[in-house]
């Protein structure tokens, strides 16, 4: 049972460039599901510290050297980074592609099955950039990184993992839940301007005081806007010091997004000028070079206290649109117009309402943007955010959590130009047969408002 669901009276805050580490905030009585954990832990999400699996160029993870045509790598996950060695079903990874010789992609699959029809990164000779990426745990707990064409170095950083079963107990795991895509946060209205290099961002979203202590990972499409050189943003909780590792990597002058779930840390109502709520969930943002920053909340990850809590099922990856060849579009997706996709029925469950994707642009025709939200819910129009941005003639993938309407569809609107579409999905949220059956009307609820943000 799919229901529409809004930010609960979300208010938003910002400030950045803190140079002391903020300690942390004593969080509110832990309720009894945050001491024991989640009575069935089955689907649910497990947060990490960003940690660095694989790095091709140092002999991380994998030989000191480019992963070849047509050749792959297997590498091994759990046991490593903070994943445990048994009980997962699923990684969220960040997988970046660094100095390709060729036009191609990289397809992250399970280790041991035959590899897939399906991407996880499309890139252009010389790029530079990243996935997010959600893989099934293959055999030996591996994962198999393949290339198609040339050489390129891959980096691969783990976030988190999904419970295969109900052996986490043990551990704090939480269930996602969506919102109608919102901008919350965008350096080019900000009155401080354009970001500097090595700036360091600080960003907090206040849900109220009920739901602030159950918040443990936000998941938000992260874009870097006109970067003045190479580099990246990292996103992180705060919390530490920050990760070696990278959220969106970019290239000079160019609009470059991918999708993050990024752990939290509660603001302790000390920071200077109080610019955040006690208790709210806050994160920061590091650009390595300067560039603008722009952040679309699409949900979040809390520790099983929400209603709209949902597991994750994960699966091989499987296409379900490639308009190139008719297959759930048909032909290109013209300026300005809206495709809409029916779910295959075989991958959907009674309870099923988001599919994890890989949605590719294929060589656009113009610069545009591409826009992805679900179909037939009455209230909820095309949001004013971007899920890709390519450019003219570029191949460009990003991780999609796309909801599907009461009639198992999704909208798909392309900007400017034409351009075909590819969608792989790589898993499902759906929601758990007790909560699904017991979901009532849509409750009232508001969105967010902007009441600051700052950096210098």
């Amino acid at each position: 049972m799919r229901k529409f669901r809004t930010l609960l009276g979300a208010t938003l805050a910002g400030a950045c460039a803190l140079t002391a580490m903020p300690g942390l905030a004593a969080a509110a009585p832990a309720t009894a599901e945050q001491t024991a954990g989640l009575a069935d832990t089955t689907g649910a999400y497990y947060t990490l510290a960003p940690a660095r699996l694989m790095d091709t160029r140092e002999g991380l993870g994998a030989p000191k050297a480019k992963i070849g045509p047509q050749s792959k790598v297997d590498l091994q996950v759990t046991g490593r980074g903070g994943v445990p060695t048994s009980g997962v079903g699923a990684v969220v990874l960040n997988v970046t592609i660094t100095g390709p010789t060729s036009d191609s992609f990289v397809t992250a699959y399970p280790a041991g099955e035959a590899r897939p029809d399906a991407s996880s990164v499309n890139f252009a000779k010389g790029w530079l950039g990243s996935n997010n990426v959600t893989v099934k745990i293959g055999a030996g707990g591996q994962v198999s990184i393949y290339n198609r064409n040339g050489y390129t170095d891959v980096v691969v950083d783990v976030v988190g993992f999904y419970a295969l079963d109900n052996s986490m107990v043990d551990r704090n795991g939480g269930q996602y839940e969506w919102f109608p895509p919102s901008r919350v946060f965008d350096t080019r209205t900000d009155p401080e301007g354009k970001p500097a290099a090595k700036d360091i961002l600080e960003y907090s979203l206040d849900f109220g005081p009920e739901y602030n202590p159950h918040i443990k990972t936000l998941v938000f499409n992260l874009t870097a806007v006109s970067p003045t050189a190479a580099g990246y943003l990292t996103a992180w909780s705060g919390a530490t010091s920050r990760p070696v590792s990278s959220t969106v990597n970019y290239g000079a002058n160019v609009n470059v997004p991918n999708l993050a779930f990024v752990e939290t840390t509660p603001c302790t109502g000390t920071e200077p000028y109080q610019w955040c709520t006690p208790g709210a969930p806050k994160f920061k943002i590091y650009t390595h070079a300067s560039a603008h920053i722009v952040v679309d909340l699409v949900g979040d990850v809390d520790d099983g206290y929400s209603e709209w809590g949902m597991r994750f099922s994960p699966m091989s990856p499987t296409r379900i649109v490639d308009s190139r060849i008719n297959q759930g579009i048909v032909g290109a997706v013209g300026p300005g117009a809206t495709a809409k996709v029916t779910a295959p029925s075989e991958i959907l469950t009674p309870d099923t309402d988001t599919l994890v994707m890989n949605v590719t642009a294929v060589k656009p025709t113009n610069n545009t943007v591409l826009i992805v939200w679900p179909a037939d819910f009455d209230g909820l129009p095309k949001p004013g955010t971007s899920n890709l941005n390519p450019y003219a003639n570029q191949i460009v993938s990003n991780a999609v959590l796309g909801v599907i309407g009461p009639n198992n569809q999704f909208n798909v609107y392309n900007h400017s130009g034409s351009t075909n579409v590819v969608a792989d999905v790589v898993g499902t949220f759906y929601y758990p047969a007790p909560v699904a059956a017991g979901l009532a009307a849509q409750p009232d609820r508001s969105a967010p408002e902007v009441t600051g943000s700052t950096h210098r």
